[in-house]
């Protein structure tokens, strides 16, 4: 999946994130394996809302739950991790990769 497809089909997150109260300002994809663009990707999202929060694993928790609630299993295969940026454009914290790379080999 490249990263027009994979933000296609991110639009459905981002729209329940702004429904929900916890809108993204912006949103861009780094590749987990830097010039291995087949591979999956690190979502990157500024949240202005995540510097009033208690906690980084709240911010987690909301988008996370969030992701799985809109997004298909399929397309978030292509996701490694989310990191969230606060209002200044810094990263205020970064998820775990939310799932294993089975069987990656660099061709």
């Amino acid at each position: 999946m490249d990263r027009t497809e994979l933000i296609k089909k991110l639009q459905p997150f981002l729209n329940a994130c702004t429904s929900k109260g916890y809108p993204i300002r912006d949103l861009c994809l780094e590749e987990a394996y830097p010039g291995v663009s087949s591979t999956s990707f690190i979502v990157e999202v500024v949240a202005e809302w995540v510097d009033g929060l208690g906690s980084c694993s709240q911010a987690l928790d909301i988008l996370i739950d969030i992701l799985w609630d809109t997004v298909d299993e399929q397309t978030r295969r292509h996701i490694f991790a989310l990191y969230i940026l606060d209002n200044q454009d810094m990263l205020h914290c970064a998820s775990e990769p939310l799932h294993e790379e089975v069987g990656f080999a660099f061709a």
